[in-house]
C-alpha cells in the first residue's frame, strides 16, 4: 500500500506540475498574435477570456489535481458504473470542438507512448494482484485520464475560437515531456520493487542508462531513430497542422501530406526496423556480426512477446545501412571483417579504451569536424571521426591497424556522425557556428557512449543544448552587434562544454540555461523587429492600394471626356493625390473619402458648363468649389501663393468658352513605392517560379495556402540544397501575402499565397509544423536509415 500511495503522490504531483505558470505563457501568446494580427476585436476577446482563466489558475489547478486522484481511487476501489449521457449531439459547437481537440491529443500521446504504457500497465497488474484489487483496471495515468482532466476544466464560453487552439497546442507541447519522465519514473520504481520486468533496457556494461532511455522512447516528439513505433508521425501530428494539410514535394508533383513524418511515411520504426523485429523480417546474409546480433535481438523480444527495446531497433537499422552499402566508407575506415566475425589477430576496442581515446581528443583542434560538416572535406563526418579515434588509439600504444571498434561503438560513431551533419545540413550556419558544433562532436560521442537515451529523450540535457545551440546559431552571420553577442554566449556555451564536461551532463543543463537566457533576450528584440517590418509592409501595402483605388478613379473621369489641359492635369496630378491622402487617413468610404471623390466630378462638371458658354453656372461653381479645392491643394503639400497660381490658370481655362479640349490619357504610376519591390527572390537564394506576374500554380494548393496562419512552420532549401527553418510571423491583412522570417526573427521573404504555391510546387519550400533542430535532425537520420526511404531513393 505504501507503494501504491508513492506512486499516487509522484503522479498527482509530476502532472500537476502541466499548469504550473500555464496561464501566464498563454497570456503572452495572445499578447504576441494581437501584435502579429489585425483582428483587434477578437484578440481583445482573447485577451479577456484568457485573463479571466487566470484568475481561476489556483481553481483550475485544484479541479486537475482532483481529477488525477480520483483515477488513482477507481483503480484501488470497485469500478462504479457511469451512466451519465455523453451524447455528442447535446453538445454547443465550442463543447464539440474542446472535446475533438481533447481526443486529438489523447490519440496521439497513446501511440507516442506505447511501449511504455505496455512495461507500466503489466507492472501495475502485478501490483493488482499484490494488493488484492481484482480485474483489470484502467491505468490511473494513461494519457486519456490526464487529458479528460483537463478537457474537464472548460466550459462552452471558456475559450474562444482564437485562444482554444493556444491552449491545446501549449498542453500538448507540455504534457509528453511530463508523461514521458513520469512513465519512465514510475516503471523504474515497480521494477525496484519487483513487479514485472524491464523490457525498456537497463545498464549496459560501461554505458550506464546506455539503453534506459528505450522506457521513455516516446518522449521524443520528433521521432527520435529508434523511439517507440508511432514516434515518427507523433511529431507531424503534435504540432499545429494546417486546415489544408502539409505540403511535402515529391517528384510527381505537389501533395498533401501529414508532414515530413505524417501517418503512413515510412520514418518511424514501424516502417522499418520495428516491423521486422515483430514480423520476423530476416536479416540479410551478408549483413555480418552487426545484422546477425541486431536480428537475433529483435527475434529474442518477439519470442518474449515484448515490444524491442530502443537499442535493438537502431542496431538492426543501422546494420542494414552499412549492409546496404550507404555506410560504406565508415565500413572502410573501421576495418575489413570476414563473414564469420573479426580478424583473429584484431583488437576490439573496449568502451572504456574508446571513451579514454576521446577525453585526449576532446581538447584537440576540431577543425576536421568543422571542415566535414562544411562539405569542404570529401570524408563523412563519421569517417572522419573513426580516423581521429584510430589516431588517438596510436597515442596510447596500440596498433590501429589491427584496432577495430565493437558495434555498440560503431552504432554510436556513426548516430553522432549522421545528427551533426543533418543539423548543418537542415540549418543555415555560417563558418562560426560550424566550428562550434565541429568541437561538439567529441563529447557528444562521449554522451552517445555512456547514455544513448540523448537520441529518444526529449529531456536529455544534451538534447536541449544542441536546440539552443541550433536557434542562436541558424542565419545568425554576426552582421549587428546583438547577433554577435548571441554568437559570443553560444562560444562561451560550447567552451564550458568542451573545457569541463567528463562524465557529470549537468554541464549540458548549465550550459543550455545560460544561452537560453540569451536568447530571450534576442527573442524580445526579434518580436519587436517582427512587428515593425510587419507594419511597414502594411503600410506599403496600404499606399499601394490607396494608389490603385485613385489611379482607376482617375482613369474614369478622364476617358473619353474632352477636358482643358488646366482641368486634366488637376484631376490626374492633384486630385489623384488627393484622393490618396483621403483613403489613407480616413479609409474607404469615409465621408472625406466621399468628399474628396466629389471634388473631381465637380471639377469634370464644371469644364463641361465652360464649354457650353454657362458663364453663371462656372462661376458659382468655383466660388462653392473654393474650400475643397484648398483642401486639395494643401493636401499635396501645396502653400497659398503656388496654390493661386493653380486656381487662376483653371480660372482662365474655364473662362473662355473655345478653350482648346480633347480626351487626355492618365499618366502610368509605379504602383510600388521606392524601395518596396518584393524581395522573395532576393533573400536566400529563393527564386519565383517562372520568374514573371504570370506564376503557373495549382489553384487548388493555392486556396489551401491561403488558409494557413501566424506561426505555421516552413522549411526553406536554397539553391544549393541546403534546407532552413522559416516561420509565419505575420499576415496581411489587405493582400493575404506572408511575411516569413528565419529562426531569429530576420525577415526571408515577402510572398503572397500563389508565389508560395509555386515554390512549393519547385521543392523550394514545403510546410510542415515547426520541430526543434534535434528532431528535425532525427527525422533525417531516420530518413537515411530507413529501408523503405533508400529504396523509394533509388538506393
Amino acid at each position: 500500500m505504501r507503494l501504491f500511495d508513492t506512486l499516487r503522490r509522484e503522479s498527482v504531483t509530476a502532472l500537476g506540475g502541466v499548469l504550473s505558470g500555464f496561464w501566464g505563457t498563454i497570456e503572452e501568446q495572445v499578447r504576441l498574435e494581437a501584435l502579429a494580427g489585425h483582428d483587434y476585436s477578437g484578440a481583445q476577446d482573447d485577451r479577456m477570456a484568457v485573463m479571466a482563466l487566470g484568475h481561476r489558475a489556483l481553481d483550475l489547478a485544484t479541479r486537475y489535481r482532483e481529477s488525477l486522484e480520483r483515477e488513482f481511487d477507481a483503480w484501488r476501489k470497485p469500478a462504479v458504473v457511469r451512466t451519465g449521457d455523453k451524447s455528442l449531439s447535446l453538445m454547443s459547437e465550442g463543447e464539440l470542438e474542446i472535446h475533438l481537440a481533447g481526443q486529438h491529443t489523447q490519440e496521439l500521446l497513446d501511440h507516442q507512448f506505447l511501449h511504455p504504457l505496455e512495461q507500466l500497465e503489466e507492472r501495475l497488474q502485478a501490483l493488482a494482484g499484490a494488493l488484492g484489487v481484482e480485474g483489470k483496471r484502467p491505468n490511473p495515468v494513461r494519457p486519456e485520464a490526464a487529458v479528460a482532466a483537463f478537457v474537464e476544466l472548460f466550459g462552452a464560453e471558456d475559450l474562444t475560437r482564437g485562444l482554444r487552439p493556444l491552449v491545446f497546442n501549449q498542453f500538448d507541447k507540455r504534457l509528453p515531456e511530463v508523461l514521458g519522465d513520469l512513465y519512465e519514473k514510475l516503471n523504474e520504481m515497480l521494477e525496484s520493487a519487483g513487479f514485472g520486468f524491464q523490457s525498456g533496457g537497463g545498464a549496459r556494461g560501461a554505458r550506464g542508462r546506455g539503453a534506459a532511455g528505450g522506457a521513455s522512447a516516446g518522449t521524443s516528439a520528433g521521432g527520435g531513430v529508434g523511439g517507440d513505433a508511432a514516434a515518427g508521425s507523433a511529431q507531424g501530428d503534435a504540432g499545429w497542422v494546417p486546415d489544408g494539410g502539409l505540403v511535402e514535394h515529391s517528384g510527381s508533383g505537389t501533395g498533401i501530406a501529414g508532414g515530413a513524418s505524417g501517418p503512413g511515411s515510412p520514418m518511424g520504426p514501424t516502417a522499418g526496423g520495428m516491423a521486422a523485429g515483430r514480423g520476423g523480417m530476416g536479416v540479410p546474409a551478408d549483413g555480418g556480426i552487426g545484422a546477425s546480433i541486431a536480428g537475433s535481438a529483435l527475434h529474442a523480444a518477439a519470442a518474449e512477446g515484448r515490444p524491442p527495446r530502443y537499442r535493438d531497433v537502431v542496431r538492426e537499422q543501422l546494420a542494414h545501412w552499412r549492409a546496404a552499402g550507404a555506410g560504406e566508407a565508415a565500413a572502410a575506415a573501421a576495418g575489413e571483417q570476414d563473414a564469420e566475425g573479426w580478424a583473429e589477430d584484431a583488437r576490439v576496442l573496449r568502451t572504456e579504451d574508446l571513451l579514454n581515446v576521446a577525453q585526449i581528443l576532446q581538447g584537440d583542434d576540431a577543425g576536421q569536424y568543422a571542415r566535414a560538416l562544411a562539405a569542404a572535406d570529401a570524408r563523412e563526418l563519421s569517417r572522419v571521426m573513426r580516423e581521429a579515434i584510430l589516431g588517438g588509439v596510436r597515442q596510447l600504444g596500440f596498433d590501429a591497424d589491427a584496432t577495430h571498434f565493437s558495434v555498440d561503438e560503431e552504432d554510436a560513431i556513426d548516430l553522432v556522425g549522421m545528427l551533426f551533419s543533418s543539423i548543418s545540413d537542415a540549418n543555415d550556419l555560417e563558418d562560426r557556428a560550424r566550428d562550434f558544433f565541429g568541437r561538439l562532436v567529441v563529447p557528444y560521442l562521449k554522451v552517445a557512449l555512456t547514455d544513448d537515451s540523448m537520441f529518444n529523450r526529449r529531456s536529455h540535457p544534451a538534447r536541449r543544448l544542441l536546440d539552443v545551440l541550433t536557434e542562436a546559431c541558424d542565419g545568425n552571420a554576426g552582421q549587428t552587434p546583438q547577433d554577435r553577442e548571441t554568437l559570443d554566449s553560444a562560444e562561451r556555451a560550447v567552451d564550458r562544454v568542451v573545457e569541463e564536461y567528463d562524465e557529470d551532463q549537468a554541464i549540458f543543463e548549465l550550459a543550455a540555461s545560460e544561452l537560453r537566457d540569451q536568447l530571450e533576450q534576442q527573442r524580445r528584440r526579434s518580436d519587436l523587429a517582427e512587428k515593425r517590418a510587419a507594419e511597414a509592409i502594411h503600410g506599403r501595402e496600404r499606399l499601394q492600394q490607396a494608389r490603385a483605388h485613385a489611379a482607376d478613379l482617375v482613369a474614369s473621369r478622364l476617358s473619353g471626356r474632352p477636358l482643358t489641359a488646366a482641368v486634366a492635369q488637376f484631376i490626374d496630378q492633384h486630385w489623384r493625390h488627393h484622393l490618396t491622402q483621403a483613403w489613407l487617413r480616413d479609409g474607404a468610404g469615409s465621408s472625406r473619402h466621399h468628399e474628396a471623390i466629389a471634388l473631381g466630378d465637380a471639377m469634370v462638371q464644371v469644364d463641361a458648363d465652360a464649354a457650353q458658354g454657362r458663364g453663371r453656372v462656372v462661376a458659382e461653381q468655383l466660388l462653392a468649389l473654393q474650400v475643397p479645392l484648398g483642401e486639395c491643394y494643401s493636401s499635396c503639400g501645396m502653400d497659398a501663393t503656388t496654390a493661386r497660381d493653380a486656381m487662376a490658370r483653371i480660372i482662365s481655362a474655364l473662362g473662355l468658352p473655345d478653350s482648346p479640349r480633347r480626351a487626355h490619357r492618365a499618366e502610368a504610376v509605379d504602383d510600388d513605392p521606392p524601395g518596396g519591390a518584393d524581395d522573395a527572390a532576393a533573400l536566400s537564394g529563393l527564386q519565383l517560379a517562372g520568374g514573371t506576374d504570370t506564376l503557373e500554380f495549382d489553384p487548388e494548393m493555392a486556396a489551401r495556402m491561403r488558409r494557413l496562419r501566424v506561426g505555421q512552420g516552413l522549411r526553406l532549401t536554397d539553391e544549393d540544397g541546403h534546407e532552413s527553418a522559416a516561420r509565419i510571423a505575420w499576415i496581411s491583412p489587405l493582400t493575404g501575402r506572408f511575411l516569413v522570417v528565419n529562426r531569429r526573427g530576420v525577415r526571408k521573404m515577402v510572398v503572397s499565397p500563389e508565389e508560395l504555391t509555386a515554390l512549393v510546387a519547385a521543392g523550394r519550400v514545403s510546410v510542415r509544423s515547426t520541430d526543434a533542430p534535434f528532431d528535425e535532425a532525427m527525422r533525417q537520420v531516420w530518413q537515411q536509415l530507413n529501408p523503405k526511404q533508400r529504396a523509394a531513393g533509388g538506393d
